[in-house]
């Protein structure tokens, strides 16, 4: 009994992280991160960045990086108490955020690594990931997930064909502007 309650524990966690890995991740943060990079004037900053100390990246990532767990744990305890539509928008509203922390530690990472013990702390962290994802109960969630995926793809592809809703706002847009300037 035991070791059945722990394996359902465990699917649940490995469920939680892989949705965040690919609801949030891929579907939101990395096209903001992916923005973030595209900018020219991040470029001239990613210049910038490579000549700061170790120390004053690590200070300038953490700050940022310690707002967005806050932020994240704080729009958890909103949910839990109900507020889901606050608890959303928290969350929603830290993505940028957490999307630019990531970009400044890709950007900064080599000089970041060369600090003794954030250097252990991120192989730590890595490690446990990879053993996390080494599981038989991450695959077997991973599989199901990927197949979930595919299945909202094709619902979407069927009900939202590709620029069908930018249309249609558009549609009402243009509606309500015509409305606006007849009155």
């Amino acid at each position: 009994m035991k070791q059945r309650l722990v394996h359902i524990f465990l699917t649940l966690l490995v469920f939680i992280y892989i949705i965040f890995e690919e609801l949030v991740w891929e579907t939101i943060a990395r096209p903001v991160y992916d923005y973030f990079h595209s900018l020219k004037l991040l470029q001239k900053i990613e210049a910038k960045v490579h000549h700061l100390h170790p120390w004053i990246l690590l200070i300038l990532f953490l700050s940022v990086f310690v707002v967005v767990e806050i932020a994240g744990i704080f729009a958890g305890i909103l949910a839990l108490q109900g507020h889901i539509l606050p608890a959303t928008l928290l969350y929603l509203t830290k993505i940028p955020a957490a999307a630019f922390a990531f970009w400044f530690f890709r950007v900064s990472q080599d000089k970041l690594l060369r600090i003794g013990w954030f250097k252990s702390a991120y192989t730590y962290v890595m490690d446990k990931i990879d053993q996390i994802k080494d599981t038989e109960v991450y695959r077997a969630v991973k599989i199901k997930t990927t197949k979930l995926k595919k299945e909202i793809k094709q619902l979407k592809a069927r009900y939202l064909p590709k620029g069908a809703l930018k249309r249609r706002i558009k549609r009402i847009y243009l509606r309500l502007k015509k409305i606006i300037k007849g009155v």
